[in-house]
C-alpha cells in the first residue's frame, strides 16, 4: 500500500473520530434519537387516532354495507407501518441535526468569542465539514421522502426554507439579538413547519394503508381533523419555548459571561415561573387534544400528565429554595417535554394496546 493510501485511510478514520467527538458534544445521538422518536411517534399516533375517530370510522358508519365484509381489519388500532414510519423518524431526525449544524454557522463568532472550549471553535470539526455533512442528509431526507410520497418534500422545504432564515436571523441580526424572547419565539416556529412535516407525512402513509384495504381516499376528508390538531401544534411549538428557557436558567454562579440567559435577563424567580406557567397551559392542550381521540385515552392521559406537572413544579421549587443547579431545572424540562409528547398520543395508545 502506497504512503499517499495509508495518509489518505487515517485522515478518514481521523475524520470519522472527530465527527464522532463533535456529535458527543454538541448533538447526543443516544439521548436525541431518544427525544425525536418519541417526538414522531406521538404526532404520527395523535394524527392516526384523529383519522379514526374523525374521518374513518364515521365514513365506515355510513358505507356499512360496502365495508362489512372489511369489519375485521381493526379500525380502532392504529397501523404502524414501519417501513414508511421509519423514514419518516430518520427525515426527522435529520431536521433536528440540521439546526445543530446551521446553529454552528449561526453563533460561530460569538462562541469564538465567549465559548471557545467548543468543538468547532477548537478545531475539532471545520464549518465546511459540517456543511457537507448537512447537504448529505437532505439528499438523504428527499430519496426518504419518496418511500413515504413524494408530495411531503414540498412540506419540507418550508422547513429548510425557515431554517435558512433563522440562519440568517431573519435578516435582522441586531434587533433580534438585544430581545431574547422575540428571538426564541421566532426560532421555535420552525418546530410547527416539523410538525407539519408528520402531520402530512402520516395523511400519505394511511391514505396509502386505507386505499388498499378499505378503498378509502382521505385527502378531501382532512378538514374534519383541522380543529384536533391545533392542540398538537401548539404543544409542540411551546415545547420549544420550554427546552428554550430550561436550558438557559441556571444559578448565579453558573451564569456565562457574554452569554444571555433567562435566569440573567428575568431572574431565577420569574424564569421559574414561566416555565411552570407554560407546564400549565400544555396540560390544558394535553387535555384538549385528547379529548378528540378517546374517552379512556382523555382520562388516562389526563391523569398521568397531571401527576408529572406537580412533580416538575415541585422540582421547580426546590431549585429556587434550596440554590441549586440549573442542570435541575433543564432535566425537569426536558422530561416535561418528553412526557406530554408522550401523553398526548404514543403513550394512552400503547397502554391500551396492551390491555386489548
Amino acid at each position: 500500500m502506497s504512503q499517499s493510501n495509508i495518509n489518505s485511510k487515517k485522515s478518514i478514520i481521523q475524520n470519522i473520530k472527530n465527527f464522532k467527538i463533535y456529535l458527543n458534544e454538541r448533538f447526543p445521538l443516544g439521548k436525541n434519537s431518544f427525544f425525536v422518536l418519541i417526538f414522531t411517534l406521538s404526532g404520527y399516533i395523535y394524527t392516526e387516532l384523529l383519522y379514526n375517530s374523525k374521518i374513518i370510522k364515521p365514513i365506515l358508519l355510513k358505507e356499512i354495507s360496502r365495508a362489512s365484509l372489511l369489519w375485521d381489519k381493526e379500525i380502532d388500532k392504529v397501523p404502524i407501518i414501519w417501513y414508511k414510519l421509519l423514514p419518516l423518524f430518520i427525515i426527522i431526525f435529520m431536521f433536528f441535526f440540521q439546526l445543530r449544524i446551521t446553529d454552528e454557522f449561526k453563533d460561530y463568532e460569538e462562541d469564538l468569542k465567549y465559548r471557545s472550549y467548543r468543538p468547532v471553535q477548537r478545531g475539532v470539526i471545520s464549518l465546511k465539514t459540517l456543511r457537507k455533512i448537512g447537504i448529505a442528509t437532505v439528499i438523504v431526507q428527499i430519496i426518504l421522502a419518496h418511500v413515504i410520497n413524494p408530495k411531503l418534500i414540498y412540506f419540507m422545504l418550508l422547513v429548510w426554507v425557515y431554517m435558512f432564515l433563522m440562519t440568517k436571523e431573519f435578516f435582522i441580526k441586531n434587533w433580534l439579538t438585544e430581545r431574547i424572547l422575540i428571538y426564541a419565539l421566532s426560532h421555535v416556529v420552525i418546530m410547527i413547519f416539523i410538525t407539519l412535516v408528520i402531520v402530512k407525512g402520516t395523511g400519505y402513509i394511511l391514505q396509502d394503508h386505507f386505499s388498499e384495504t378499505l378503498y378509502l381516499s382521505l385527502e378531501k376528508y382532512e378538514k374534519n381533523i383541522f380543529i384536533g390538531l391545533i392542540p398538537l401544534f401548539a404543544l409542540n411549538y411551546l415545547n420549544g419555548i420550554v427546552l428554550e428557557i430550561g436550558r438557559k436558567t441556571r444559578k448565579n454562579d453558573e451564569e456565562e459571561h457574554g452569554v444571555q440567559t433567562y435566569s440573567k435577563l428575568w431572574g431565577r424567580k420569574k424564569a421559574v415561573v414561566v416555565l411552570s406557567l407554560l407546564f400549565v397551559i400544555e396540560y390544558f392542550l394535553v387535555i384538549l387534544g385528547l379529548a378528540h381521540t378517546y374517552k379512556e385515552y382523555f382520562f388516562f392521559g389526563g391523569l398521568t400528565l397531571l401527576l408529572i406537572l406537580v412533580v416538575s413544579i415541585y422540582f421547580m421549587v426546590k431549585f429556587l429554595k434550596k440554590d441549586l443547579s440549573g442542570k435541575i431545572v433543564e432535566t425537569v424540562s426536558g422530561l416535561w417535554i418528553i412526557f406530554s409528547s408522550m401523553c398526548i398520543g404514543f403513550l394512552p395508545y400503547f397502554v391500551f394496546s396492551l390491555i386489548k
